[in-house]
């Protein structure tokens, strides 16, 4: 096991931009490594932190999906994420099928004005999601 994936990811990124590159001949190709590495630097952002922020996530579609539910909207019951580990792909699985039943209630309401308060609430998710999944890069 590597204790610290993300770390090495990053040193080999400046191993990569610090020696690899200046040593290249073509522009193309000292480009392309370049952007090589700044890939390695955003996958090893995203093993730091990429569960928290789906797990984020999915906690407040859950809270879309019961204000759906209060409202009268036939929503399925989401899946429980509490007190289990979870790999970053099973992670992933649960996000993904939330986001498509997301996708699918907000063309619902989106559709009728008798909920402009959880469309609202939904844009406000979808805006909120887009800010939490930046890249700094």
């Amino acid at each position: 096991m590597i204790p610290y994936p993300a770390s090495g990811l990053k040193m080999l990124a400046e191993r990569l931009l610090g020696t690899v590159v200046p040593a290249l001949g073509s522009k193309y190709a000292m480009s392309d490594t370049a952007m090589l590495s700044m890939l390695m630097v955003a996958l090893a952002e995203e093993m730091e932190s990429g569960v928290a922020r789906r797990l984020q996530d999915i906690e407040a579609m859950a809270g879309l999906f019961q204000v759906a539910r209060e409202a009268g909207i036939d929503v399925a019951p989401t899946e429980s994420i509490a007190a289990e580990q979870r790999t970053l792909s099973q992670v992933n699985e649960i996000h993904d099928g939330m986001t498509a039943q997301l996708i699918v209630l907000h063309a619902e309401v989106e559709a009728s004005d008798d909920y402009s308060e959880l469309n609202l609430a939904i844009w406000g998710y979808l805006q909120a999601n887009a800010e939490r999944h930046k890249l700094a890069l």
